[in-house]
């Protein structure tokens, strides 16, 4: 069984169709081991049991609706490689799905969920039905319904992203999380709950936010320039004023840091980037940093700047079957 993504993503269909023969049904199992495919495998499967569910979109109705899923979200594309596009296509039918749920189940008090993933290397945003719009960065998973409660508005984040929340009063938005909730009425702040970070942090620019516990109770409040983080295995929450213009940059495409650790610098560029970057000389992660990267500046010219503000050197190895591999160096 060819093992390129191209063929994971061939053999993937056919099993989802019911077409594989017994041979690649053994080769499929054996590929899917892989926690991170069979994750995938999950996810695309969901989407397409929920199709299945939406029914049939009225032929007048396709138009508009296809209509809406354009207006609704937008793209920013970092790379160009196949695996992505894939990704790209399984994230819109996802958006998809939802629309065409909540027009055939008008009047249905039934609740219907969308999810959407970014994958690394890209971003994407979008406005939901209440007026809220979202930012995600790499890496991000937003999970929300086809439409609002008559007294809440909740959606889960696993990642980050920015929210620009619309106001409506007695309604009030809930941010939920593996480790924390956010509840806001109308504001703006990023959210960053990344799992392999381990942490999460809310750094609110305008408004009034109130951070909840997993068990619904209220344990600090924000005021705009300030950041709140917890480490996930802790109980205690560390607030801090911050220029709150680093931390929303990256929806204009740009990572500012200051005084950052290389190794937590690294964790980001991998995100952005979809590239696997490692020490060969680990005294290199504790190296601290001072500047600005874009985003839309080849990885190779990220790095190059980095080695003129420190005694690195970097070897860029392309993957053609997966993610490009970068080692960083220490320069003598």
């Amino acid at each position: 069984m060819d093992n390129t993504q191209d063929s994971y993503w061939e053999k993937m269909a056919g099993k989802l169709h019911g077409e594989l023969s017994k041979e690649d049904e053994v080769g499929f199992d054996e590929l899917i081991s892989d926690q991170g495919r069979l994750l995938e495998f999950n996810r695309v499967r969901s989407i397409r049991d929920n199709l299945s569910l939406a029914g049939s979109c009225p032929i007048d109705g396709k138009e508009k609706s296809w209509s809406r899923v354009q207006a609704s979200i937008r793209w920013t594309k970092i790379r160009w490689i196949n695996t992505t596009l894939k990704y790209v296509a399984i994230v819109v039918v996802a958006f998809v799905a939802g629309i065409l749920l909540q027009s055939n189940l008008t009047g249905s008090t039934t609740l219907h969920f969308s999810e959407i993933h970014i994958p690394y290397g890209q971003m994407g945003q979008l406005t939901l039905s209440d007026g809220t719009e979202v930012w995600l960065n790499s890496g991000t998973t937003l999970r929300y319904p086809d439409r609002f409660g008559t007294r809440s508005r909740n959606v889960e984040v696993i990642g980050e992203a920015f929210f620009k929340v619309a106001k409506i009063p007695d309604k009030p938005f809930t941010v939920n999380s593996t480790d924390l909730n956010i509840e806001v009425l109308g504001t703006s702040f990023n959210f960053s709950a990344y799992q392999r970070d381990n942490f999460s942090s809310v750094t609110l620019v305008e408004g009034k936010v109130a951070i909840q516990d997993n068990e619904g109770v209220t344990i600090a409040q924000l005021h705009p320039g300030q950041i709140a983080k917890k480490v996930n295995s802790s109980k205690k929450m560390d607030i801090n004023e911050v220029n709150t213009t680093s931390y929303a940059a990256w929806t204009d495409g740009k990572m500012l840091f200051e005084d950052e650790r290389l190794d937590q610098i690294a964790f980001k560029l991998e995100r952005w980037f979809n590239v696997e970057i490692s020490f060969a000389d680990p005294e290199l992660k504790s190296k601290r940093f001072t500047g600005t990267i874009l985003k839309y500046k080849p990885v190779d010219q990220i790095m190059q700047a980095l080695e003129l503000l420190a005694p690195i050197k970097f070897i860029h190895k392309i993957n053609t079957n997966g993610k490009d591999q970068i080692t960083i160096f220490k320069r003598t």
